[in-house]
């Protein structure tokens, strides 16, 4: 265990509910990280991915930043706009 995941298990232990807030960003961040990358190989900006999708510049901007709280609809609205397939998985 690394000093960082001692410290969320020592924090979680604190607040009840805190594992389940942490779970919930770490999601966001890894869809923020799916939309930059597909966003970077189809050489789009966010102005553009917006444009197709049909939100604002600054949406697309909170959910690569993993501020914003993406939808599984959005994500799917990002998939259809760009001609890809999302795929999701249990691990």
């Amino acid at each position: 265990m690394t000093q960082t995941d001692d410290l969320i298990k020592k924090f979680t232990k604190e607040r009840p509910g805190l594992d389940k807030k942490i779970a919930h960003y770490d999601e966001q961040f890894d869809y923020a990280i799916a939309i930059i990358k597909l966003r970077k190989k189809l050489n789009l900006t966010q102005q553009q991915l917006a444009d197709k999708i049909g939100v604002s510049q600054p949406m697309i901007a909170r959910w690569e930043s993993g501020s914003g709280n993406i939808t599984m609809k959005n994500m799917e609205r990002i998939a259809q706009a760009t001609s890809k397939k999302l795929i999701i998985a249990f691990a």
